[in-house]
This record gives structure tokens, sequence and C-alpha cells, in this order.
């Protein structure tokens, strides 16, 4: 038996940098599948566009133009969007900006300057939309989450700040989610690719045509609706989404080496176990981590069946 569309109807949902690009997509779709929609984009214009967009199909949206790079912007944002709609059910951060530059060019002066550009909207952003909203989605005991980090976090030249504080993103998702766990309220995290403006000739590139073909706002849209809705299973994971094709990245760590008196040479002589990764786990917490990685690893060493020794 077919399983029956996923609908947003009753719900609420913040998207924010929705004027264009990938965030418009999400807040088109929301809408299409029923949800109310705060677009939110400093840039006035584009966010009235995508509100007259989601109304003209039938939908139900108001535009917000406050900037989430302050604690006073996502305040406002909270109460225009509550006032608006009352309880807020689903947050999606979407907002940010790129600024390419080689680490070797900066300066302590520029690139402190480019660095706090990235941190305030990136990695403060989320947090300045969350702090009005996430105490009503505790009270309520029902929110969903969705952070936009980005694949630069695998390393890309010239996105050194980017890529930091978006995978600072990820830190910051894994650990809410365990917060929300307890109140009904899941985060998770999504790494985004798409061709959102003019970009360079790539048909000398050898990912060109999947990126032509494939790499657009649209087809990314639904997996970032499907973290948003209800019926999603899973918190504090993070999804890249190429396109249309949505993979769970995992946050693994190989069996290692223990040594009890380790040296500089130990680490040399082992690297090679050190580094592979046919055998690993996939720590959920940080507890998780020491339970079924680290301690395990200890045990190995000097297992016994008799009782610890008692303190004195």
């Amino acid at each position: 038996m077919a399983q029956p569309p996923l609908r947003f109807d009753g719900r609420t949902a913040v998207v924010t940098g929705a004027g264009q690009g990938l965030g418009r997509a999400y807040a088109l779709l929301l809408a299409d599948r029923g949800a109310q929609v705060v677009v939110n984009d400093i840039v006035a214009e584009a966010a009235d566009r995508v509100v007259d967009e989601i109304i003209a199909s039938g939908g139900t949206a108001i535009a917000d133009h406050h900037s989430v790079t302050t604690p006073e912007g996502g305040v406002a944002l909270a109460e225009q969007a509550q006032d608006g709609f009352g309880a807020i059910h689903i947050v999606i951060n979407n907002a940010g900006v790129n600024r390419a530059a080689d680490f070797v060019d900066m300066t302590p002066e520029t690139g402190s300057e480019l660095f706090d550009e990235m941190i305030a909207i990136h990695l403060l952003g989320p947090c300045h939309v969350l702090w009005p909203l996430w105490p009503a989605m505790v009270e309520q005991g029902y929110g969903r989450v969705v952070n936009i980090a980005s694949g630069a976090v695998w390393g890309l030249r010239g996105q050194w700040a980017y890529a930091a504080c978006k995978a600072g993103v990820m830190g910051l998702t894994r650990t809410l989610a365990r917060e929300g766990r307890y109140h009904g309220v899941q985060v998770n995290c999504a790494l985004p690719w798409a061709v959102t403006g003019p970009s360079p000739d790539r048909s000398g590139d050898q990912f060109g045509p999947i990126i032509g073909a494939h790499m657009r706002p649209e087809n990314v849209a639904p997996a970032i609706v499907w973290l948003a809705h209800e019926d999603c299973p899973t918190t504090g994971e993070s999804f890249t989404v190429d396109g249309g094709r949505m993979a769970r990245l995992g946050w693994v760590a190989s069996e290692g080496h223990t040594d009890p008196a380790p040296t500089p040479e130990s680490c040399r002589d082992h690297w090679d176990q050190i580094m592979d990764l046919t055998s690993f786990t996939v720590p959920t917490s940080t507890n998780d981590h020491m339970r079924n990685t680290v301690m395990p690893a200890y045990e190995r060493l000097s297992p016994s069946t008799e009782a610890p020794p008692q303190l004195q």
C-alpha cells in the first residue's frame, strides 16, 4: 500500500536566507506541502518576491527582513514569526555568504575581519535565531531544526573561514540534538551542493555534466524538507545532499592503536593501524565514544575477570 504524501498542514516554518537560491527552494516546497512559511532575507525585495510566489500558488507566507547576524535581529525575526503565525515548528538555518581568500594572503587584521563576518552569519546566526525560539519549542514538546553546513568542510582552497564555521555548525547540531531529544526537538544538518547563480564554464571539467544536470536547488530541497518533517526519525546527524543524492555522513573512529606507555615512535610504528578504517565505530556522543571505543581499547590490553579493587 502506497504511503501518503508528506504534508505540513498546521505547521509553521522559518527559513532564513530564503530570498533566492537554496533557501527559496526550501520555502517554496514547504509552502507547496501546506506549511505556513516565514521567508527571511535581508534583501527585502527578494523576500517579498518569494512571498508573492507562494501566495500566488495558494500558499501562506510572510516576509521578514531582519539580519540573523545580531541577537537583536534574531529576536525581531522570532517576534515577527510568532506575531504572524503563533507557534513555530520548523527552523531551517540557511542564511549565509561566502568570501573566498587564501590563508597566505591574510594579515591579522584582514583575516580577523573575514573570520568575524563568517562567524556572525554562519555560526552565531543559527544561535541568534534559535535562542528566542528554542524555549517555545521545548515547552510545546515539538520542533524540527535543519542547520545548513557545506561540503567545504572536507577542505576547499580559499574557504578556510567558511569551512571552519560550517564545521562548527555540524558540532552545534550534534549537541543541540542531545539537548532537544528530551523535549521532542530534533536537529539535523545538511551539506547541500547546488548551482545557485552564474558559474564559470565547466565544459572542460570532469564534474561539469553531473553538476549541470543534477545540482539544482529544486533537487536539493526534498531532502531538506524531509529532515523538517515530523515523520523523520533521526536527530543529530549530518547528510550530504548532492543535487538529488542524499547520503549520511559518518562520524567514525578507527580501532586505532592503544599503548599504555605511548611514545612518538610507537605512533610512527603503528601508523598504518591508526589510519586503518576497515574496522570502525560510529560514536553518537562524547560519552558513547568513551563507552564504545575508548574503554574497550583499554580493556583489550589487560582483560580480567576479577572484580576491580575497591578504593580506600
